[in-house]
């Protein structure tokens, strides 16, 4: 509604807001959260053929491939979301589709080389001493480059509005990487293996969206389009890179301090630590649309203020329940290798480095209202040098806890710092004292979780009732009241 129109409408009650909020979450984060279940539920079978020193080896296969990633896309991406949005023309919208999906290609062929080329310097420098297959690094590398060819066509589901389709395509990559996995893992391969899932897997991906790419895109290259695409995403390169620095480089930092066995142990405690992530990550694309609709309403402010503090509830009680059942979850899916629950104490520091995650996705809101998307690299700048920092200050004397408690940090300054940006530019009056209530509570009762009892059969029932005291908790003492 428009004029004075919208100055009168009240808008949605809370209830509605939260709902079209957990709808959107769940479509958008299906699949993941599919391939996320179906993986842990296959970490028995993963730990009877993969040792600790295979899941450091592929942590370390992960770094390299999270960096790859963002330097072979170079920002087009972002580049093409944002600019296929000011095209006049369905015409000009298919030279850009076109054009961008040429120039990704070219660069990620000419990037791939390059890297086969120095496949035996990047594996030294991401393995140090120890004998690997330099094919590893290619083969990830291949990866990433089979994968240009996806990122418009996806884009193009997302513009289109067509999120059951994008959750769909996204599965099948899934479901074909999994039973490629299982099979080639019980065969022996090893680390190798998984890389050639994978590999296989985005190759099919990528041959399967084409046909969208083609309806929707022309042969043709624009110079003028590319380069509007280029100014756009080129800056969000630094950007990501220093995300992925603060998300992974504790895992080379590690390397360099203790056994390549304990970085293993670390990667699987943190695989466990992150099913917080299950709820923000879906979260996420549905958080930023929801926010901006508000914004012609009066009580803007207020409402996103009320949602946020229900949200805020929910990732509490998420990273308590991971925090709480994940090192039984760890024990009851490694029965054929035990050595594995030696990273059971990672699980509840990581689950609380991403409930910070989560601090930082609500209350850092104020930068994109505002439009000051030059401060989230200063965010993201200031966060990876303390995760850097950090990491070599704690890790020679704690190792993998080190490694957990930096990340802690680095997320605390994060959520710190886009917190008090974000509410200098937009002030949002956020439920400081209910936000309180629930972490305390939170902490309580994770607390009363270690006097459960040592036998697993009487622990578990004990410690689902610990999480589902935190919901009446809450609940009982005044979250639902309407003011803020």
């Amino acid at each position: 509604m428009r004029g004075g129109t919208a100055a009168s409408d009240p808008g949605p009650g809370l209830l509605s807001n939260l709902r079209k909020l957990a709808t959107q979450s769940a479509v958008y984060g299906a699949a993941d959260v599919f391939t996320n279940v179906v993986n842990l539920l296959l970490v028995p079978l993963y730990t009877s053929f993969l040792t600790a020193v295979d899941y450091g080896n592929l942590a370390l296969l992960i770094l390299f491939g999270t960096l790859a990633k963002i330097v072979f896309r170079l920002g087009l991406d972002a580049g093409f979301f944002r600019i296929h949005y000011e095209l006049k023309t369905e015409a000009e919208r298919r030279v850009l589709a076109g054009t961008v999906s040429l120039f990704a290609a070219g660069v990620g062929a000419l990037l791939l080389a390059a890297v086969a080329a120095a496949a035996r310097p990047l594996t030294g420098w991401l393995f140090g001493a120890t004998p690997v297959p330099a094919s590893w690094v290619v083969l990830v590398a291949a990866d990433v480059a089979a994968g240009t060819l996806a990122f418009v066509p996806l884009a193009l589901l997302r513009i289109q509005d067509r999120p059951a389709l994008f959750s769909t395509f996204s599965a099948a990559r899934h479901t074909v990487n999994i039973v490629l996995k299982v099979a080639l893992v019980m065969a022996g391969r090893g680390v190798g293996g998984i890389l050639w899932s994978d590999l296989v897997a985005t190759i099919v991906f990528s041959l399967a969206l084409l046909p969208i790419l083609f309806r929707h895109a022309a042969l043709s290259f624009s110079r003028p389009l590319l380069a509007e695409a280029l100014r756009f995403g080129l800056p969000k390169v630094p950007h990501g890179l220093l995300l992925q620095v603060q998300n992974l480089a504790d895992r080379k930092i590690l390397d360099l301090f203790v056994t390549r066995g304990e970085v293993g142990l670390y990667q699987m405690g943190y695989n466990f630590g992150q099913g917080v992530k299950f709820a923000t990550s879906a979260f996420e694309p549905a958080w930023g649309p929801f926010v901006y609709a508000q914004l012609a309403r009066p009580d803007a402010r207020t409402t996103l203020a009320r949602v946020s503090t229900h949200v805020f509830a929910f990732f509490t009680g998420a990273a308590l329940a991971v925090a709480v059942l994940g090192g039984d979850l760890l024990t009851l899916l490694t029965p054929h290798n035990p050595a594995f629950r030696a990273a059971a104490p990672v699980i509840p520091v990581v689950a609380l480095a991403y409930l910070l995650h989560g601090v930082f996705l609500l209350t850092s809101i104020g930068i994109g209202i505002a439009k000051k998307a030059r401060y989230y690299p200063v965010v993201t700048g200031a966060a990876a040098a303390a995760n850097v920092v950090a990491n070599f200050a704690l890790v020679p004397r704690l190792g993998m806890m080190g490694a957990a408690w930096a990340t802690v940090l680095s997320y605390a300054v994060m959520a710190g710092l886009g917190y008090g940006i974000s509410r200098r530019l937009v002030p949002i009056p956020f439920a400081g004292r209910r936000w309180l209530m629930a972490a305390l509570t939170a902490a309580g009762l994770y607390g009363l979780s270690w006097l459960a009892p040592a036998s697993l059969r009487a622990r578990v029932p004990f410690e689902l009732a610990l999480v589902a005291a935190y919901a009446s908790i809450v609940l009982a003492t005044g979250l639902r009241r309407r003011e803020v």
